[in-house]
């Protein structure tokens, strides 16, 4: 059988193959992701629409309609979080212990795969992985300091700011819109950096691994 060339493209793709533990699936993060997303996306929409629009029946209407669907999208995204977690320790460290044996097989196999290509270009792959993981490392504080270590806090936030002075209508100035609209914007880029960082260090462990096990 022809040796395919070993590149980040096919070890993704190995990856993403690894199938899932049934109680640690991709179906609530995702759901999580599309809900946040949804939800900042609907209720910044709201209100530049609601601002935009000219008074009447109608804005009032696709206010309604975008908040009720930024409600739904916030509620199924954090819903799917909760719904990830045992509120039993014990039950929880179990049911851990669990995904860790069914991923060590998988991620032993992956190493395997990997040591079955040359060594210099798995030395090649691992010094640049790592390089890119140094530099990725130093940029993402310029975007978002320590936002990622703050959860859901600074979607909350705008939240707050929306509903903190709430009366029917809602009145916010272009300022308050502005600023609701950067900080669910951050929060979302802040989301999906981290999420290429974690495969950027993945990738980096595996190389690594495989090198170390020749």
């Amino acid at each position: 059988m022809e040796q395919q060339q070993l590149t980040f493209g096919a070890l993704e793709q190995r990856i993403e193959e690894i199938p899932e533990h049934p109680s640690h699936g991709m179906t609530s993060s995702r759901r999580a992701r599309w809900g946040n997303g949804i939800g900042m996306l609907a209720g910044l929409l709201g209100l530049i629409l609601y601002k935009v629009l000219p008074a009447g029946l109608t804005a009032l209407i696709v206010a309604i309609v975008l908040l009720v669907v930024e409600i739904v999208a916030f509620v199924v995204a954090w819903t799917a979080e909760v719904s990830s977690f045992n509120l039993r320790p014990s039950a929880e460290r179990q049911e851990y212990a669990k995904t860790l044996d069914h991923d060590m097989p998988h991620h032993l196999e992956l190493i395997d795969w990997i040591r079955g290509f040359p060594q210099d270009r798995l030395e090649a792959m691992s010094a640049f992985a790592t390089h890119r993981l140094e530099r990725f490392r130093g940029k993402l504080p310029l975007l978002t300091g320590s936002l990622e270590k703050l959860g859901f806090l600074p979607l909350a936030t705008a939240l707050f700011l929306q509903f903190k002075d709430m009366r029917w209508p809602v009145h916010l100035n272009w300022a308050e819109i502005i600023l609701i609209g950067a900080l669910m914007l951050v929060y979302w880029l802040s989301m999906l950096q981290l999420g290429l960082r974690f495969r950027l260090e993945l990738y980096d462990t595996l190389l690594k691994r495989a090198l170390a096990r020749r």
